[in-house]
């Protein structure tokens, strides 16, 4: 709050104190290292073009001024530049385009005299944001195969912004890329904060911020058709986008379409098809204000696959066999569909209220929905190919063991769902008069998105630049199950089948809804559960920025309140008391801080250490003990709260440029939720985890190399250390309370955090020749990951009865490492001007080596017999990576 004050006091002085200087900047190729003429460049608020030397010079108040340039044939540039001199020279060497949407490592080119300035006694140049160094590029595309989450990260532990507006889920934290996916060439523009660095338009998050740039006018002009083929979850990509770029009589427009689409992708049963839309307009109503409308979302609908013991992948002789789906009428059909549309409008001002400062508003709204697709059956055998009781070693005899297996092996039928025999029993059903004993069901979420972001910067002179300001979130989703296809029956009876077993001569305890009992549902009706989450949350915060010949430092604070609670629109029969309505609203207030230093050596050595410490809301998904079902709040739930810090040496060489970073990041008192059936109780659980402690800690460096012009090394790494640090407290919800709601310890300290690699490598080589065509290649390693584990194995009970010293113990307890892998991946590409246009071609494969043995995640299942002990019994469940697979695209501007 102090600093809050602070910058607020600050604000009015700082304008006392304006200073200009003069920016020269000159654009080479990086191969021919010749100036580029009619370079377009978004310095701030202006925009300038290159001469034919490649150079062009501006006067700019003192500041830190985003520089951005979008040119064909070139990857994206987005660098940050302070002027605090009288003279400020950049030397941009923008990197030839590479990859399939022109995403690329760029970098400044300093002088001599600028590197060395420190030890002449001068000013160095300040170590701002840079785009993506080698180890943030490996992060994101060479080690995607394996699931590699920076610093063990989990996605909510980073916030993205489209045009100044947050992307981010209030309810479990994630931000979905599939929101806008599709959209590449719109979100490709990025304005990227890693870890603790400050940001101007957010706190942001410990791991880090984005805001995706995609306004009319920062849209580089364009009218450009693209087409991918590919193997992955798609086949085909169609792409177009225009922009026309801020026109001289102050109107920008920006528009893109795309469509995805497969009938089958890498894996069996998978059909995708997925359309995305963007529009904006923006005019610029004179030279202190421009206003703006954005319009995107990206509707689509996929076939999901699912993981499965290595039995039923070794029965099916392949690590890509899927248990969704099965043959209807020669065609096939899958039983787990993701359908999703949340459509978004943000409204955008930009204020220049003089020279110094400017303010930047953003307005969101969205209104979507997003759904899977399942099978559920009442009184009817298990329709899951791999169910357990199915598969070879549930057999006790071995005569019958090796006739099921000889089944799998040889009928395709074995290994997928039998939707004829579905269709059949549901008739005959309903020849009786009774209801659906199979349906599929759709698990809905219906949102409500609205909220501002509001926040101004200010330069104040040579040494200082504020920014600060208010964001507001409000967050509503309502969440119920839908019949989605009766499979030939006449109705679903909506009562709990569970209570029914359990209570057969209690006719309220079985109803889902009392206000509408034994009601019969057809497709289209909503049924189960029913119930709307509300989150809001107001954030206000202000970040100072120091700027000195030798050290510059920041600090920035932030303060907000949280505000959730749950709306019940079935009154369930199990908690007739509890269910409907709103349930005791929760309020939460929170505070962060963070700081950081940098000393710049000299313009090639530079030194930077930054630490923050912050409390958070809880997710109003982890706060409930059955939410779907009651109002009821886990007891003592809080906030959580992090402190990370991290220390990295940054060389920017003309041959080599590179960063090592050592970080360590406590988490305390976080809470998850799970939702799961439970065998020993016949019925489905929840169990909320509170009080879990985690601590990530590690290294990671990166490096290029340019061993001649053409010609770079990269390399890249992460020795990482991410573990449990607590033994949580399990509380246990059982939905036909044929249990009491009960809690459990979880001996879960010292496991490991699992769900990624703690342990990766890259090494690769990339090349550029004169005539516009690069080749690369890259060799992944991945190491040190292990499977979620089931919480349950880690109790008392789970080992109850066994002796001190009893090898099954371990057996029980311990936590399942994946075994370590590699990828080989390459591409390689080529441009072309042709009167005036452009024409580019790119091709990568990856997994050359075809490695089909690479693990990159599963979970223990939640089931275990606690009688027998027996760990085999309830085998895990894996995901395997691709084999060897390609994107080509070509692209065409027109």
């Amino acid at each position: 709050m102090r600093i809050l004050i602070l910058i607020l006091v600050l604000l009015p002085l700082s304008g006392l104190y304006a200073q200009e200087g003069n920016l020269h900047i000159s654009v080479k190729d990086p191969v021919t290292m010749d100036g580029l003429s009619n370079i377009i460049i978004l310095v701030g608020d202006q925009r300038l073009t290159t001469d034919d030397g490649g150079q062009v010079s501006a006067t700019l108040p003192y500041g830190t001024y985003n520089v951005i340039i979008n040119q064909d044939m070139y990857a994206p540039y987005s660098e940050e530049v302070l002027i605090d001199k009288p003279e400020v020279d950049l030397a941009i060497i923008l990197d030839r385009q590479a990859g399939s949407d022109g995403g690329g490592i760029v970098e400044i080119e300093l002088s001599d005299e600028d590197l060395d300035g420190g030890d002449n006694g001068q000013g160095v140049n300040s170590l701002l944001h840079a785009s993506k160094d080698p180890f943030t590029n490996a992060a994101a595309f060479s080690w995607s195969a394996a699931r590699f989450r920076a610093r063990g990260y989990d996605s909510w532990h980073s916030s993205t912004y489209f045009n100044g507006f947050s992307m981010d889920n209030l309810e479990t934290g994630y931000g979905s890329y599939s929101d806008y996916g599709g959209l590449n060439r719109i979100v490709r523009y990025k304005d990227s904060y890693e870890s603790n660095k400050p940001a101007p338009y957010s706190f942001g998050n410990i791991g880090g911020v984005t805001n995706i740039m995609s306004r009319a006018s920062q849209i580089r002009k364009q009218n450009q058709i693209s087409y991918a083929a590919t193997n992955r979850m798609y086949n085909n990509r169609l792409m177009y986008t225009f922009a026309s770029g801020l026109q001289a009589n102050g109107w920008a427009y920006a528009f893109s379409i795309s469509r995805r689409w497969a009938e089958e992708g890498y894996v069996p049963g998978t059909n995708y098809d997925a359309y995305a839309y963007f529009a904006s307009v923006e005019r610029k109503l004179n030279e202190n204000h421009m206003v703006g409308l954005s319009i995107f979302g990206a509707p689509h609908s996929r076939a999901k696959m699912g993981a499965s013991t290595q039995e039923a992948y070794d029965l099916a002789g392949t690590n890509y066999y899927n248990p969704y789906w099965g043959f209807q009428d020669g065609k096939i059909r899958n039983s787990r569909i993701r359908k999703a549309h949340k459509p978004y409008a943000i409204l955008n001002h930009s204020w220049k209220v003089n020279e110094t400062t400017k303010i930047h508003t953003s307005i969101g709204f969205m209104k979507g929905r997003y759904g899977n697709t399942r099978l559920n059956w009442y009184d009817a055998p298990d329709p899951r190919p791999d169910y357990y009781r199915y598969l070879p070693s549930y057999q006790d005899d071995p005569y019958i063991a090796s006739l099921v297996e000889d089944y799998w092996q040889n009928d395709v039928g074995a290994r997928q769902i039998d939707w004829n025999r579905i269709y059949e029993i549901n008739y005959l059903s309903k020849l009786a008069g009774n209801g659906a004993n199979y349906i599929i069901e759709e698990d809905r979420i219906d949102e409500t998105k609205y909220g501002i972001n509001s926040y101004f910067t200010k330069d104040g002179g040579e040494h200082l630049q504020l920014s600060g300001g208010v964001d507001f979130l409000s967050h509503n989703s309502q969440r119920f199950k839908v019949v989605e296809d009766l499979l030939g029956a006449n109705y679903w009876v909506d009562i709990d089948q569970f209570a029914e077993r359990d209570f057969p001569g209690d006719e309220d305890i079985l109803q889902n809804d009392m206000q509408n009992p034994d009601r019969q549902v057809v497709e289209g009706d909503i049924f189960g559960y029913n119930y709307n989450f509300h989150t809001n949350r107001a954030k206000l915060w202000g970040l100072g920025r120091f700027y000195y010949p030798k050290v510059d430092f920041f600090t920035s604070a932030y303060v907000s309140g949280s505000q959730l609670w749950r709306e019940g629109l079935f009154q369930n029969g199990r908690y007739p008391d509890n269910s409907l309505g709103d349930s005791e609203k929760k309020t939460f207030l929170n505070i962060g801080v963070k700081a950081g230093v940098t000393y710049k050596y000299t313009g090639k050595h530079y030194f930077d250490v930054n630490a923050a410490y912050y409390t958070a809301p809880p997710m109003i998904t982890n706060v409930f003990m059955a939410p779907r079902i009651s109002n009821k709040f886990v007891p003592g739930i809080e906030s959580s709260s992090g402190f990370s810090g991290e220390i990295s040496y940054i060389y920017k060489g003309e041959r080599i440029s590179g960063r090592v970073s050592a970080y360590q990041t406590q988490f305390f008192n976080e809470s998850d939720l799970f939702g799961f059936y439970h065998d020993e109780y016949r019925t489905y659980v929840y169990m909320t985890m509170t009080d879990i402690d985690r601590m990530h800690q590690g290294v990671e460096a990166g490096v290029e190399v340019k061993a001649t012009k053409t010609l770079s090394v990269v390399a890249a790494g992460n020795l990482g250390n991410y573990r449990y640090m607590s033994r949580p407290t399990a509380y246990i919800s059982f939905d036909n309370l044929s249990q009491p709601d009960t809690s459990e310890l979880i001996y879960q300290k010292y496991f490991f955090v699992p769900g990624t690699p703690q342990t990766t490598g890259m090494i690769g080589l990339k090349y550029f020749h004169p005539k516009y065509w690069f080749f690369s290649v890259n060799f992944n390693y991945f190491g040190d990951a292990y499977l979620a584990f089931n919480q349950e194995r880690r109790t008392q009970l789970a080992i109850e009865n066994l002796g001190p010293g009893d090898e099954l113990i371990d057996i029980i307890t311990a936590q399942e490492e994946i075994p370590g892998g590699y990828t080989l991946d390459a591409s390689i590409g080529k441009s072309w001007r042709i009167n005036g246009r452009t024409i580019a071609i790119n091709f990568m494969v990856n997994n050359i080596l075809d490695n089909k043995e690479l693990i990159t995640g599963g979970y223990e299942q939640r089931r275990f017999d606690f009688d027998t002990k027996d760990v085999d019994k309830f085998p895990p469940k894996y995901y395997y990576a691709f084999g060897r697979n390609f994107f080509a695209m070509i692209t065409i501007n027109l």
